[in-house]
């Protein structure tokens, strides 16, 4: 019977590998980022370097050369390996009005995207990070920072209740002005600083 493996040799990259028999193959995948890693095939005392996409090797055949395998292939050879694969992490970024806990208009698409993913997958981990401007001071950028966190966070639970998933499943914490997306001085109003980050696993 064939084993089938799954990889992770770089970065994004990935290499499925069909092993244990006569008719051995590895082949590397672009990521989800389109970025291809690579992996060295050493049998018998000679290397193959895979590094690019849908590039492939068979182990047993004594080939000198990667062999290029089409992405039908891939599916029709790794189909199951392919449909256990985890869906990748996202992140979702929103944007507040200033010194508040509201979500402006433009990121109305955003927070339905991500609800909609949540709601796409089997088994949801999401954290929320919220984050400030330069205005006004330290502590208080600390608490209104927690306080957009806890705003998303509450419509994400409404959301994972409805399907039935344990609302422990998401963590929300505030930074501040800590990590500006944009270096400014302080004191200064940016809107791009004044965001909720949330990442989807």
């Amino acid at each position: 019977m064939t084993r089938l493996r799954l990889i992770a040799p770089l970065a994004s990259a990935l290499a499925l590998s069909a092993c244990c028999g006569p008719k051995d193959l590895i082949v590397v995948l672009p990521g989800a980022d389109g970025h291809v890693g690579g992996v060295i095939v050493e049998t018998g005392g000679s290397k193959l370097v895979l590094d690019k996409a849908y590039a492939g090797a068979r182990p047993g055949s004594g080939a000198s050369e990667p062999v290029d395998v089409s992405a039908y292939e891939v599916e029709r050879v790794f189909a199951k390996a392919l449909a256990a694969r985890p869906i990748p992490p996202k992140t979702y970024t929103l944007y507040f009005v200033s010194g508040g806990d509201e979500i402006v208009p433009e990121s109305r698409a955003e927070l339905d995207a991500m609800l909609a993913e949540i709601g796409d997958r089997k088994a949801v981990e999401v954290v929320v990070t919220g984050h400030t401007d330069t205005m006004g001071s330290s502590s208080d950028n600390d608490r209104l920072s927690l306080e957009r966190a806890r705003s998303v966070e509450a419509q994400l639970k409404d959301t994972l209740a409805a399907k039935g998933v344990q609302s422990d499943s998401v963590t929300a914490v505030g930074r501040g002005e800590r990590e500006l997306l944009v270096k400014t001085a302080d004191q200064t109003a940016d809107p791009r600083n004044r965001r909720v980050e949330i990442t989807v696993r």
